[in-house]
């Protein structure tokens, strides 16, 4: 580690320090004035339910408590409070997850995640079904760092496994509605029915909706949202030690487009800002009139069981099965022009079966093993529909194409224009023109010797991929003595793997450069190529902890993090398929945690080395997406958190993270081609506080305020860091706050809500399909939004 990068870490310490000195200083001040420390999350990320502070991993809990007191609806209000997580969601069917810079959106059947999700320890990571509605949860836990044996499949980086609220023997329920700015609307709820002999049923649902913040001025609006999803729960707690949940779950999302408004060509009568009003097209027709757009269903049934063989010996199986379909439509250029639309129908399935045999006898030894069987399938069709004569103009600006016709032509390629010009009798500026563009083809043209008119034309490229995975593994933690205690477990993972593809036009070839496919990847003939192949690999975790004293749990791991091999569609390979080696990281980190009397503190500092780190760049003549082996990559970083009552009616929660994450400036030696460029999605400093205080409490209630601000500092949206002009995003704030009156008896509430209060203007992603043409687009994040909110309970 060089000086630099030292200078670094220290400042970022004395940030850190800075950040959470307000909580800290008075915690240290009482920390041996009581003998009671405050009650710390309970969580069950290594198998068996521990409290937070013996978890001898960096995690971030969320109990339901703490997700009503922060307000917490979705997972972006989620990763505002997790330090190293950022989500960035362009729309449901499109959402990234990055986790300590590490990111997975992609949306490609055969793609492999690097950032874990899990429902109730389901696996939801395929891109296109993971983003899912948070409502009735019980808890939320994230775990960073690899995780092979405790999330497996796709923890290269680290785990989110979501909680659902279970059934009880019980009577209660909830309600809730809201209404605010942009046409916003809320409702949603619980029932819970006992049925006696420990057993229950449970009905949850929400619906929420809002218009979209950006005008089209081609009608509607964009980046809104209109979701509704429900969730049913059977449970089953039996006096014998045997437990069951049946949960299903199903989500409808019909949203109107994303605004992926140009940051080169203005709107018709307006300007390339990405926060004014936009002026995005469909053609007639197109994917059965769908329109810009989003129809997604998600759903799913999971079975959790767990029946104690002794007091030591427990078994547990989770069973699932989920479906995903979903189509959007999209203007990829963003400037008003008939020229492109493009869709993704995307649907996949998977059943999953795991099984684990825990032993924990409270003695020196507690144990897991076991194993899974995970299948999947999935397909991903992108039609497209074009406007051939802005589309050649828009070509033309291309050195590859412009390489092309020069070589038909048998001149070199500075003398195109003026050739074409003297051949076809036009101005040359007229070929690149795509507001009025030339509306001959040129080579059918200049081979014909008679005009040959430009139309609409339309290709379809789609890609299938199919996984079978079985996966066995194990863990072991020895208690040497009563504070130390040493954790060792291992994953070996058997992988098959199918995946296919094809391309081409749908009715005829295009009569811009002929040939199968114009802007998708091809095949021959439009059919479909397939190939296959197997892998298998061990990954592994160690892990010491030490307790200093009651108040103070420390903990070192080493552990090994994999990325499964991804074997891709790739149209520029011979054979049209080439295999992406399996991304792998070796993660050492060291930890602590810290229980007051009134808060906690915790964190942990962390360096990560990769290979294989796995990055994608855009082919410049037939647009497709190309894997390509950006080499090796090192990232270090601090993150912390705490809470901290300060008085019984104020309470502080906040977090710090820091992370340098960058590609190698060398491999073997010889320069990589984004050396020293930083990750995507990977801000070096992120901060966030949250201060929920009680204004007054009487015989008739409480008066609460809850403001919450989060700031991160500049991300890059590429990892080719220099790609376009606007592919960083600068530091920036967001505020947010609730106000809140609940009855003494906790029946009934109402609040004020708000986010962006300063209404900060921010990018959520830049570049895009555009950024291929050297027409990046923008997505503007969400302006200042407010509303009101009525709730009881039953």
């Amino acid at each position: 580690m060089g000086e630099g990068a030292i200078i670094m870490i220290r400042k970022s310490i004395l940030m850190s320090a800075v950040a959470l000195g307000a909580v800290s200083a008075p915690a240290f001040a009482e920390l041996n004035e009581t003998a009671q420390p405050v009650e710390v999350i309970r969580v069950t990320t290594q198998f068996r339910e521990q409290s937070l502070a013996e978890v001898p991993v960096n995690v971030t809990a969320f109990n339901a408590e703490l997700i009503d007191r922060l307000d917490i609806r979705n997972l972006e209000d989620m990763a505002a409070f997790t330090p190293g997580l950022v989500v960035q969601e362009q729309s449901p069917n499109n959402t990234g997850y990055s986790l300590r810079g590490i990111t997975t959106d992609s949306g490609d059947t055969y793609a492999e995640s690097r950032v874990a999700i899990f429902q109730d320890g389901i696996s939801i990571t395929r891109s296109r079904g993971s983003y899912v509605e948070l409502f009735d949860m019980e808890r939320i836990e994230v775990a960073k760092g690899p995780q092979p044996t405790l999330f497996g499949r796709g923890a290269l980086i680290g785990g989110i496994n979501l909680i659902q609220n279970k059934a009880e023997d019980d009577f209660s329920a909830s309600a809730f509605a809201g209404i605010g700015n942009y046409d916003q609307r809320e409702v949603g709820g619980h029932v819970n029915y006992g049925l006696g002999d420990g057993l229950g049923l449970r009905l949850a649902g929400v619906h929420r909706s809002r218009d979209g913040h950006i005008d089209n001025l081609l009608g509607g609006t964009l980046q809104g949202r209109d979701v509704s999803a429900v969730r049913g729960v059977f449970s089953a707690r039996l006096d014998n030690g045997f437990s069951f949940d049946l949960i299903g779950n199903y989500q409808e999302d019909n949203g109107p487009g994303t605004s992926f408004k140009s940051g080169v060509l203005p709107t018709p009568g307006g300007d390339t800002s990405p926060y004014t009003s936009a002026a995005l097209f469909t053609f007639p027709g197109f994917e059965n009139d769908q329109g810009l757009g989003l129809e997604r269903t998600v759903w799913g049934v999971t079975a959790l069981a767990e029946y104690a063989l002794s007091d030591a010996w427990t078994l547990s199986s989770i069973t699932g099965y989920r479906q995903f379909d979903s189509r959007e439509v999209f203007d990829p250029i963003g400037a008003g022009l008939d020229l492109i639309n493009l869709a993704e129908d995307a649907r996949g399935r998977q059943s999953s079966q795991e099984f684990r045999l825990t032993y924990d006898a409270g003695d020196r030894v507690a144990a897991v093993i076991g194993g899974t069987w995970f299948y999947e399938s999935g397909t991903q069709r992108i039609p497209l529909i074009v406007n051939e004569a802005r589309a050649q103009a828009l070509l033309l600006q291309t050195p590859a194409v412009q390489a092309q016709f020069a070589q038909q032509l048998g001149v070199p390629t500075a003398a195109l224009f003026p050739t074409l010009s003297f051949l076809l009798g036009v101005p040359a500026s007229d070929f690149t023109n795509i507001f009025n563009p030339f509306p001959l083809s040129i080579g059918g043209t200049l081979a014909a010797g008679v005009p040959v008119p430009l139309g609409l034309y339309q290709e379809e490229a789609a890609n299938s991929g199919r996984t079978e995975a079985f996966d066995l593994f194990g863990e072991i933690t020895l208690r040497a003595t009563d504070r130390l205690s040493i954790t060792a477990g291992l994953r070996y993972t058997d992988e098959s793997k199918h995946t296919s593809g094809y391309g081409g036009f749908v009715n005829a070839p295009n009569l811009i450069v002929g040939g199968r496919a114009l802007l998708l990847p091809g095949t021959p003939n439009g059919e479909v190529v397939s190939q296959s192949a197997s892998f298998n690999d061990v990954t592994w975790r160690v892990v010491a902890a030490y307790e200093v004293n009651d108040r103070l749990n420390t903990w070192v791991s080493y552990a090994r993090g994999r990325r499964p091999d991804v074997l891709a569609l790739d149209t520029t390979a011979p054979g049209f398929f080439s295999i992406a080696p399996a991304e792998i990281v070796d993660s050492l980190e060291a930890g602590a945690f810290l229980t007051l009397d009134r808060g906690t503190v915790s964190g942990s500092i962390f360096r990560s080395e990769y290979e294989n780190f796995q990055s994608s760049q855009f082919d410049p003549f037939d647009g497709s997406l190309v894997p390509t082996n950006a080499g090796e990559a090192t990232q270090y970083g601090l993150e912390l958190q705490a809470n901290y009552a300060i008085t019984d009616a104020i309470e502080v929660y906040t977090t710090y993270a820091y992370n340098l994450a960058k590609i190698n400036d060398t491999l073997g030696g010889a320069p990589q081609e984004f050396g020293g460029n930083r990750f995507r999605y990977a801000p070096e400093h992120a901060v966030s506080i949250g201060v929920r205080a009680e204004l007054f409490s009487n015989e008739m209630g409480t008066l609460s305020l809850l403001p919450a601000y989060s700031w991160q500092s500049h991300i890059f949206f590429d990892e080719d860091n220099q790609r376009f002009a606007g592919v960083r995003q600068d530091s920036y704030g967001l505020l947010r706050a609730r106000l809140r009156f609940e009855s003494a008896d906790m029946r009934w509430y109402g609040e004020a809500f708000g986010n962006n209060l300063t209404d900060e203007q921010y990018l959520i992603d830049a570049g895009n399909t555009g950024a291929t043409f050297g027409l990046p687009t923008f997505i503007a994040g969400s302006p200042r939004t407010y509303g009101v909110r009525l709730g009881v309970n039953f």
